[in-house]
């Protein structure tokens, strides 16, 4: 019996991870697909039916992906053509995807389909992009285009980023580059499969490439991983990521959404949503909406109708001055007259802040005339990890720093730490247990889950985020002050009924609360 082709794959790639640095597979950018993933991708592809069908696997790698939809052609009783054009610049890699690839085409041949492939060792980004002055930009015409991508970031001034000039905003990654080659490179109804990480769903860095992509490609289905190690754990990549499928010129029709805990694909929820329920472009962001589950979905319809968005508040958001590798000379390990408390990541706890140290880092930081820019006034504010641990169950943790808290009339804030305040004197004690209420309900965590394509927690995300009116916030701060009780569960209890969430779900939220 033949052997699985995408293990065939999975072969080549042990081997090259087994002969490379996991260093040096980052810096490329090089995750490998675990066969069942390469599997579940090739499966979402609509029946093809075409007795000539082009494929490009862009960013090829081993040829996992390829060799997974050559199992799924196996599958076909009717003899076709298929044709697979491969790109990977790697010399480490070609020599393995050649392999991989000419064990499919004898397995696809001795099933009696004609199958070829052609291997691109160029700049699959470089060689479309810009066309040669003295020849005409002739773009392949492509039935299906399979991907993993390579994950990095580039330089705003590097020779690719300068080429996509048209989908580029702050600090590119590469990735959404591919996706808008291939996409360009797709005939219409044309379909792409990619596995990438969600961060482009959401947030400013990724507006214009969203707006160009989504305004081509119509989204069929988005698959989730609940886990966020699961995907590349072998590479150690805590990115959440997501496998899409969309179709070149495609109708705007119901989206399939589905999710898994793992990469075992055990227990897959599935919810069919209105494409506008998903894909939001209400402001023009073309911001992707993801539940995970069904409860998830409930949440995001519910916070959706909130009145206001946090921008639209008396209050405001910023990320904490003190970058501590460009501000070393002024960090101190001990106390003196002229220092200032220095509040870290680890010294915030919901509903407060805990001024402990820890692993030797500086908890002091000097109050002089050059370090004062990097310096805020010592009242209250609400502070927000900007980063969450992997054994964290909670993407959101805020706590409340007091002016007693401090014992210098300054403060210091390490920039892995969003600070909400009030510009026009200080938060009242009501508002800021308010806010931290929301920002600690399992509500707003929940709902942050779904909306942010993000691992961290930006400023802009916050800004954008629906809430609830100043008078509400102010009545649940009042609420939880006077009870005296900031257990995870009167919490929920305080928030849900305050903003008149349904019975139901609070009594869902409460039980994933405690």
């Amino acid at each position: 019996m033949t052997a699985s082709l995408t293990k065939i794959a999975a072969e080549q790639q042990w081997q090259f991870d087994a002969t490379t640095l996991a260093r040096t597979r980052k810096e490329r950018g090089h995750f490998g697909t675990a066969p069942a993933i390469a599997d579940f991708m090739a499966d979402m592809f609509t029946p093809i039916t075409r007795r000539k069908t082009r494929v490009l696997d862009a960013g090829a790698g081993v040829g996992t992906l390829s060799a997974a939809l050559c199992q799924r052609f196996l599958q076909q009783r009717t003899a076709g053509r298929i044709y697979f054009e491969l790109w990977e610049n790697d010399p480490q890699l070609e020599p393995r995807l050649r392999q991989t690839m000419e064990s499919c085409r004898a397995a696809l041949r001795d099933a009696g389909h004609d199958m070829e492939f052609a291997i691109r060792a160029d700049n699959f980004i470089l060689e479309h992009a810009q066309p040669s002055l003295f020849r005409e930009a002739v773009a392949a015409q492509f039935d299906l285009a399979i991907m993993n991508p390579p994950y990095f970031k580039v330089r705003k001034d590097s020779e690719i980023a300068r080429a996509m000039a048209h989908v580029v905003y702050g600090q590119p990654n590469v990735y959404a580059f591919f996706m808008a080659v291939a996409s360009d490179l797709l005939a219409d109804g044309g379909q792409m499969v990619a596995i990438t990480p969600r961060s482009y769903f959401n947030g400013p860095y990724f507006k214009r490439f969203r707006k160009w992509f989504f305004d081509r490609m119509a989204v069929r289905q988005i698959h989730v991983f609940e886990s966020r190690d699961a995907v590349f754990r072998e590479d150690q990549v805590l990115q959440e990521n997501v496998i899409l499928l969309a179709v070149k010129g495609g109708t705007r029709e119901d989206i399939l959404l589905t999710s898994s805990r793992d990469r075992s694909f055990q227990s897959i929820e599935r919810q069919v949503l209105p494409y506008a329920s998903v894909i939001e472009d209400a402001s023009g962001d073309h911001l992707v909406r993801v539940a995970t589950n069904s409860l998830e979905q409930k949440v995001v319809e519910f916070v959706d109708s909130f009145p206001c968005r946090f921008r639209e508040l008396p209050f405001r958001i910023s990320t904490g001055p003190v970058v501590t590798f460009r501000s070393t000379e002024y960090l101190c390990i001990d106390r003196s007259k002229d220092t200032a408390p220095l509040l870290w990541m680890h010294n915030v706890r919901a509903f407060a802040v805990q001024l402990r140290p820890k692993n030797g880092k500086p908890m002091h930081i000097r109050a002089i005339d050059e370090s004062k820019r990097l310096l805020l006034p010592a009242k209250r504010y609400v502070l927000l990890k900007r980063f969450t641990a992997k054994e964290e169950r909670r993407r959101l943790v805020a706590g409340i720093v007091e002016p007693t808290d401090s014992y210098s009339p300054l403060l210091g804030l390490e920039n892995h730490l969003n600070y909400v305040y009030s510009p026009n004197g200080e938060l009242s004690r009501e508002e800021a247990f308010g806010l931290a209420a929301l920002f600690n309900s399992a509500l707003i965590d929940r709902y942050f889950r779904a909306i942010s394509g993000n691992t961290q927690v930006n400023a802009a995300e916050i800004r954008a985020m629906p809430t609830p009116d100043l008078e509400t916030i102010r009545q649940i701060g009042k609420d939880v002050v006077s009870r005296g009780d900031i257990t995870p569960m009167t919490v929920e209890r305080i928030v849900g009924e305050s903003v008149g969430v349904p019975v139901e779900l609070i009594a869902e939220l409460c039980e994933i609360a405690t």
